[in-house]
């Protein structure tokens, strides 16, 4: 399936403006994460640093294992506590040996002195640069506490007398801002999302209305113009690019309808010319008929003058009819006895063949809205084509439904069918594979078709070909008797077919 105008205009527009939306969000929140990274990273190094200060650190070397409660321990303690009291954002101080064994710490639960902290294993970068280079640092990362919150920490080096590390001192403070920013990420996409699919809904309805309508109103007006349809102006109603193209779509049309026109006329001027010689010849070949009734041989050469002649005059017949526009007078039309009358007018050329018309009208068809003249016209130019496609002894059906609001008339035949090539160019005016035709039949078939709102169709047949005129269905308006005229109107639906055989 294609994918029409719009759908891909709202596809560029879409897929730019998303990735664009979601490349900000991401580049906002990255921007604002490092500064939050920075800002918080800095105060730990600072709190870190004021209480690797506050200690002593030849004091702190003197606890081991055991000295938990004594002076020194209390001391060291308390200074944390003091810290951590004045600044609510920290959430523990803690001081470990440079081999990550504690010392002392604000949180009851971190154990005695000596106790292992395999989770400063996390920041061992940081931590053997703050021993190094005896300055605070922060850390790289985030961590998730046992309350399942985010922490960050901050390591500044206890030093002695002779600016030796012989402690480190950890800050933990919250980094919950950071989850506070993953949240408004979060919205902020959500918002972004809905506000993209309102602006979505709002370019496709511009878009429909200022590109898609009257693309799809030149598309129609294209396919009347393939249709034949000359007399109906083009309109877009704008006044931009389309506005313009729809304007030369217009004189293009008004350029067909005017060579239309001379083409019409030239052929009806040359059938009329040729139309007055041979009435003339048509008179004068009846006279010598009767002057010559007693030879024989003389009367079969003028029969066969005189056959020539018909065969002439329904070209001339064909060529009028190409070059007038029709004229539709619409009538409630009996298709059962219209087929009758059909078969009676094909029966002397069923019987030179030898060929059998059987004639199916389901019974739910009722009377069809058009022009009786046309119709019988083009039905027989169907039955005509059948009939001389079909072998000695051939088989022709002449059949009417109805089916989806429409009157299905088909004529098929059991002849060899219509080769690919002749398929795509049987509409064709004049483009014929008969000795003596001149490709006006199915022409003017499809024409009577159009005229009336349907269409001639070429439908898939296992044996010969199978022809059918679709024409609108229509409901006749109440107290209407035969020969009043109406107007085509959708009337109710379809079904069943049934019939009797005509020889």
């Amino acid at each position: 399936m294609r994918a029409s105008l719009l759908t891909k205009l709202l596809v560029v527009y879409v897929l730019p403006m998303t990735a664009l939306i979601a490349l900000m969000l991401f580049f906002g929140w990255s921007t604002v994460r490092g500064l939050l990274n920075d800002e918080l990273g800095k105060r730990l190094a600072s709190h870190a640093a004021a209480a690797a200060i506050s200690q002593r650190a030849e004091l702190l070397a003197m606890l081991a294992p055991g000295d938990d409660g004594n002076r020194t321990h209390r001391n060291a303690v308390a200074r944390l506590a003091a810290l951590q009291g004045a600044t609510d954002a920290l959430e523990r101080l803690y001081i470990f040996t440079p081999q990550h064994q504690l010392l002392a710490s604000t949180a009851e639960g971190d154990g005695p002195i000596g106790t292992p902290m395999p989770e400063l294993g996390r920041d061992v970068g940081e931590i053997d640069w703050a021993l190094s280079h005896r300055q605070p640092i922060a850390s790289h990362v985030t961590f998730k506490g046992k309350d399942g919150r985010l922490y960050k920490s901050g390591y500044a080096p206890i030093l002695n007398d002779q600016g030796e590390a012989m402690a480190l001192v950890g800050v933990d403070a919250s980094a919950e801002s950071f989850t506070v920013l993953d949240r408004a990420l979060v919205q902020l996409a959500l918002f972004s999302a809905l506000v993209g699919l309102l602006g979505l809904v709002a370019v496709s309805l511009l878009a429909d209305r200022w590109i898609g309508r009257p693309i799809r109103r030149l598309a129609r007006a294209v396919a009347r113009i393939g249709r034949g349809d000359l007399k109906t102006e083009v309109s877009s109603g704008n006044r931009d690019e389309i506005g313009s193209l729809a304007l030369g779509m217009d004189r293009m049309r008004d350029r067909l309808l005017a060579r239309e026109r001379e083409l019409q006329m030239m052929l009806s001027g040359i059938a009329h010319e040729v139309r007055n010689p041979l009435g003339g010849i048509a008179l004068f070949t009846g006279l010598l008929n009767e002057e010559l009734s007693a030879d024989p041989e003389a009367r079969a050469y003028i029969e066969k003058i005189q056959r020539e002649l018909s065969h002439l005059e329904r070209l001339v017949d064909d060529f009028l009819n190409s070059a007038r526009e029709p004229r539709l007078e619409k009538l409630p039309i009996d298709l059962r006895s219209l087929f009758e009358a059909l078969s009676e007018l094909m029966a002397p050329e069923l019987c030179v063949k030898r060929q059998t018309l059987d004639i199916l009208v389901a019974p739910d068809v009722e009377a069809l809205l058009a022009d009786e003249t046309l119709l019988r016209r083009a039905l027989l130019n169907l039955l005509r084509n059948a009939s001389q496609a079909a072998p000695v002894g051939g088989h022709i059906e002449l059949k009417a439904a109805r089916h989806a609001r429409k009157f299905i008339l088909s004529v098929r035949d059991d002849g060899p069918g219509i080769p690919p090539e002749v398929e795509a160019q049987m509409l064709t005016p004049f483009f014929t594979t008969k000795e003596k035709g001149i490709g006006l039949g199915l022409p003017l078939v499809a024409r009577f078709a159009t005229a009336h709102g349907g269409a001639l169709r070429l439908l898939p047949s296992d044996k010969g070909t199978h022809f059918a005129m679709e024409l609108p269905q229509a409901s006749m308006p109440r107290g209407c008797s035969d020969g009043c005229r109406v107007d085509a109107r959708p009337a109710s639906d379809v079904s069943e077919e049934a019939g009797v055989a005509v020889d």
